[in-house]
């Protein structure tokens, strides 16, 4: 993503807009930041002006950063620049941020834009207060006044964090995980608005596919109220050839919440020429013809995948489900769930989840590990210890876990109703930006047995 903090090429774009059309926006130009006081106390930081979002009036921030104040116990973020705003134009604002807050003292943040109205200054501001853990914070303010006649002139717009706001004033006040998935400044005469959360899109799991219990078992809940499309595939020959001793030949069964069997399918080209059209519009046609696909339309409710070996055959395998409909039905993927047998190296389960559409915005997600519940529902030689990790799109790891109850934000899995059984098992409660993510689960100390990695989204 290329990203300038000087916005002039978009602002120049905007004043030619203007020429062709009575009712134009205003114009926003940034020559400065954004600039970070104490410089020193960021780090880690990606937090820039995101030219890939801005039009002629408005502005974007993106980024994230770790923060460790000073003695001064503050520290700002702040932009500058120019602004040609129309008769009508209101300045607003708008945030989406995380901040995972590492101390038991609360720290308190404050967003202020200015900006003259006819050479009278003008200030709209936001404030808030930052708790200890994990939590998403938005808003939306605006001005109080809009534009009576055209004008221009200079604004600034500043976020401040004060870890002294509490009055636990230290020289070492702890750190700050601050994650910024919008901060807008809008001159327009719409307000700008908070993104709303992204949807989970497409979620899969690679495990070991054995037989009898130990195949490979998806199960995934559509919430809302409108049938969805999905697509549903199971792979094996397309592997990536790094790994060893795939799933030769794959089955894929769909069961609904009673347990009673929907479709089945062995071989995707034997699906319909419209479902495999559906297949090849999507850019999901299976790489093998021995690969498994279905393209079904499901009310909302629970169901049930599993991927067997033709001919009880095993190796590793893939289960995934796509949403296809874009966000366009009241209903959604709001959880997957995958058991199989976990063993080591490259036969670890490993999960992926797809967040994005939707509002493009920061969606919550609570990922698990289990094993040892899982003896609870007859289910034998269960992973005993399971460990979970989280990793982005770049393959960094996000967060990890060993037991769920040692987690910072283990009240808010509590909170979810999604608290792990065990002790021993592993849970994450995570805030994300749209994109792809991985949830690798193994055993404490290489341990193998029967585990099931889920990820919720809680939104």
């Amino acid at each position: 993503m290329k990203k300038l903090a000087a916005c002039s090429f978009v602002a120049a774009l905007a004043a030619l807009f203007s020429l062709a059309s009575p009712a134009t926006a205003g114009v926003l130009v940034v020559n400065s930041g954004p600039t970070f006081i104490p410089e020193s106390a960021f780090t880690n930081n990606t937090i820039m002006v995101d030219t890939t979002m801005l039009e002629g009036g408005l502005v974007h921030i993106d980024g994230g950063a770790t923060i460790t104040p000073d003695a001064s116990n503050q520290v700002s973020v702040a932009i500058g620049g120019t602004f040609t705003a129309n008769p009508g134009d209101v300045f607003s604002g708008a945030y989406s941020f995380t901040a995972d807050l590492n101390i038991d003292t609360p720290v308190t943040y404050t967003i202020t834009g200015m900006a003259e109205v006819q050479g009278v200054p003008l200030e709209f501001t936001a404030t808030g207060t930052l708790m200890p853990g994990l939590h998403v914070y938005q808003d939306v303010f605006q001005a109080p006044v809009s534009f009576p006649v055209m004008d221009s002139g200079d604004f600034s717009a500043t976020l401040v964090l004060d870890f002294g706001s509490s009055g636990a004033i230290s020289t070492t006040p702890g750190t700050l995980a601050l994650n910024i998935d919008q901060l807008d400044v809008q001159l327009l005469p719409d307000a700008v608005a908070v993104q709303g959360p992204s949807l989970s899109q497409n979620i899969s799991t690679r495990a070991n596919v054995g037989t009898g219990d130990n195949v490979l078992i998806g199960g995934f809940i559509i919430t809302g109220n409108d049938p969805k499309m999905v697509i549903l595939r199971a792979l094996g020959p397309s592997l990536p050839s790094t790994v060893n001793e795939v799933l030769a030949d794959p089955f894929l069964e769909l069961h609904d919440s009673t347990g009673a069997l929907v479709t089945t399918n062995d071989n995707w080209t034997e699906l319909s020429t419209a479902d495999q059209t559906t297949l090849s519009d999507n850019m999901l046609t299976p790489g093998s013809n021995l690969e498994s696909a279905l393209v079904q339309t499901l009310n909302p409710g629970a169901y049930t995948v599993i991927v067997r070996g033709v001919g009880d055959t095993t190796g590793v395998g893939l289960v995934e489900a796509y949403d296809i409909d874009g966000g366009t039905t009241d209903s959604k993927l709001a959880n997957i769930s995958t058991r199989g047998f976990v063993e080591t190296g490259e036969n670890v389960m490993i999960g992926g989840f797809i967040l994005g559409g939707g509002g493009g915005g920061f969606s919550t997600v609570i990922v698990r590990g289990l094993g040892p519940s899982l003896a609870d529902a007859s289910v034998a030689d269960v992973l005993a210890d399971p460990f979970l990790e989280l990793h982005n799109g770049d393959g960094d790891v996000i967060d990890n876990n060993d037991n769920w109850m040692d987690d910072p934000n283990m009240q808010a899995v509590i909170d979810a109703g999604l608290a792990p059984t065990d002790p021993n098992e592993a849970a994450l409660y995570e805030i994300l930006p749209a994109g792809p993510y991985t949830a690798i689960l193994s055993g404490v100390g290489d341990t193998i047995g029967v585990g099931l990695v889920e990820s919720y989204n809680t939104d």
